[in-house]
């Protein structure tokens, strides 16, 4: 058994470093491999989201470093028979994607800022990245996906794929019943092969199509 403890320790140390490296240079790399190496530049790579040590745990990310900023408009739209609200909004991992995205957040302090000291780096944010608050405009978050997918309950539509075949094709959900959309059933913030940082390629629509039946 020891032996086997061994090995499963050696093996993710040695998954560690290839873990990191999937956002070095991405737009999620703040470190100063992006911020034009000035000196006092902080060329940390984890520590603009997480921390190790003085954070408040958070059961949306592990050792949350930075403030959360909640919406405050959600989207309204007529076409969707979802329940949601402004609360179940913020309940999801918005808050967190948005002390970023909100178009005022990113540069501010670290909750537990790193010992190297330094000035941090605080980019513009384009176009498509500045959401700010209002979500009315954004794809709806916040809703239990099972309960509108394409089953025989009363109030599901039948263009929403059932919620095994969007899992199937790559969509993640959350919360307590596992059925909850949230920022992350469609994104991985550490994984840019798939602009913007999908969890799978949406060429064609294909990522899209995971969900709806089109």
């Amino acid at each position: 058994m020891r032996k086997y403890l061994l090995l499963v320790a050696a093996a993710l140390l040695l998954a560690a470093p290839a873990m990191g490296l999937t956002i070095q240079g991405s737009a999620h790399d703040l470190s100063n491999t992006t911020g034009g190496g000035a000196a006092g530049d902080i060329d940390e790579l984890c520590v603009y989201c997480h921390s190790p040590h003085g954070v408040t745990a958070s059961v949306s990310a592990p050792l949350w470093n930075r403030g959360m900023s909640n919406a405050t408009q959600i989207y309204s739209g007529v076409d969707i028979q979802a329940t949601y609200d402004l609360t179940s909004y913020n309940a999801t991992d918005a808050p967190l994607c948005l002390s970023c995205h909100d178009g005022a957040s990113i540069g501010g302090a670290l909750t537990n800022p790193p010992n190297s000291g330094g000035a941090l780096y605080s980019p513009a944010l384009g176009a498509d990245a500045d959401l700010g608050t209002n979500l009315s405009n954004d794809h709806p978050i916040g809703f239990d996906y099972a309960a509108i997918d394409a089953g025989s309950g009363a109030g599901e539509d039948s263009e929403i794929k059932l919620i095994t075949d969007a899992t199937a094709a790559g969509v993640q959900f959350f919360g307590a019943s596992s059925n909850i959309m949230w920022c992350s059933s469609c994104h991985d913030v550490h994984d840019p092969a798939n602009v913007p940082f999908l969890l799978v390629d949406n060429t064609s629509s294909n990522l899209c199509l995971a969900c709806h039946d089109k």
